[in-house]
């Protein structure tokens, strides 16, 4: 089978797709701005990589100075959906990430009858927008110009399919009127080679709580910050970027930027439990490498930690908060570290992480997928 996978730029998780679906047999032409000799590092063979980099150049440069203005991103999305259509090989199949292809849509199917497939990594853009609307950084402000919410629709109305990582995102497009037929839900998978059962380090070091990714409203850090000052005597460690919210300056709360993904277990293996109180995404992928290291989770219900218990020997390692509020928050996560004391040595509570959680299930999954659709 003929497939050609375009990124919405960099990497992201249809690499690791490309990668993995190549290795069942298929043709399969990877298009982003990621440099050839770069792709090769992550395991995408060089036949597979068309990179796009020189193109993109300048506008990676004004998306850069311009702190990723919305209308520069909007004029990267719309050119380079064209770009792509035009540079792309025939192909049976053709998966694009929404918001960033609509025009490439039409043209493989019209072109070449193709069998298209939408990624959607968050829930349906008109539940999301009703979630970011909140953000009091906002100040009232539109969190989402009309021009990217119309490419997201017009993506979903082309799409023959639609690609999301977890059934609360379902459940955001079945509310919107998506036939269920047209959703294929297949969680997101975790480099083994950089993660795997860890041993909770037995030095001063150490934190009760971990965190990883955006410090920001969207992903809750505002309940966070509640929780950890009404249970003052906790240590939290956040890894990651802050974006709309300022870090606490405490004793115990400790913020370090973000590291290469590859080093993240070392700050696993220095924390008890995994926190994520998010208000609104699709899977989060660091829920994923905190249930191969071992640690137990608590997440909301809008994280995709829900979908991850079926892989798991016991679903109590995973903890989902039945609200998203504060009481609740602590709560869980007095469970949550009540259950860490439990675990001695190497910390693992499933027995199937290779075959389901890994990048390698989450291919075998979409190749079975295809062939069921073709």
């Amino acid at each position: 089978m003929k497939i050609n996978i375009a990124s919405s730029g960099g990497r992201s998780h249809v690499m690791d797709l490309a990668i993995e679906l190549e290795k069942h047999g298929h043709e399969v032409n990877f298009y982003s701005y990621v440099p050839t000799n770069r792709a090769l590092k992550y395991g995408l063979k060089r036949k597979c990589s068309k990179s796009y980099f020189i193109l993109a150049l300048p506008f990676l440069v004004l998306l850069k100075i311009t702190n990723r203005a919305h209308w520069v991103l909007f004029l990267y999305h719309y050119c380079f959906d064209i770009i792509t259509a035009w540079i792309m090989k025939p192909c049976d199949v053709f998966i694009g990430l929404s918001p960033m292809h609509v025009y490439v849509l039409k043209y493989v199917k019209k072109k070449y009858n193709a069998t298209v497939i939408l990624e959607r990594g968050t829930s349906h853009v008109i539940e999301q927008v009703k979630v970011l609307k909140g953000n009091p950084a906002l100040k009232g402000k539109n969190p989402m110009p009309n021009m990217f919410m119309k490419r997201d629709l017009a993506g979903y109305e082309l799409a023959d399919y639609i690609s999301i990582a977890s059934n609360h995102v379902l459940q955001s497009f079945v509310k919107n009127n998506t036939s269920i037929q047209k959703i294929f839900v297949n969680p997101y998978g975790v480099n083994l080679s950089e993660f795997n059962a860890t041993k909770l380090e037995d030095d001063e070091d150490v934190y009760d709580i971990i965190m990883v990714g955006q410090w920001c409203h969207r992903k809750g850090c505002d309940f966070i910050t509640e929780a950890i000052n009404r249970m003052n005597v906790v240590k939290f460690l956040h890894v990651g970027p802050i974006v709309d919210m300022s870090f606490p300056v405490s004793d115990n709360m400790k913020h370090i930027d973000s590291v290469d993904q590859k080093e993240l277990i070392n700050y696993y293996k220095k924390s008890k439990i995994f926190v994520l109180p998010s208000r609104e995404e699709g899977l989060a992928l660091v829920q994923l490498q905190a249930v191969v290291c071992g640690l137990p989770i608590v997440c909301s219900k809008f994280t995709g930690g829900r979908d991850l218990k079926e892989y798991i020997d016991d679903p109590k390692w995973i903890i989902e908060m039945p609200e998203l509020t504060i009481d609740t928050l602590i709560t869980c996560i007095n469970q949550a570290l009540k259950l860490s004391e439990t675990q001695k040595g190497k910390r693992s509570y499933s027995k199937n992480i290779a075959q389901e959680l890994s990048w390698k299930g989450y291919g075998n999954r979409y190749n079975n997928f295809l062939l069921k659709i073709k």
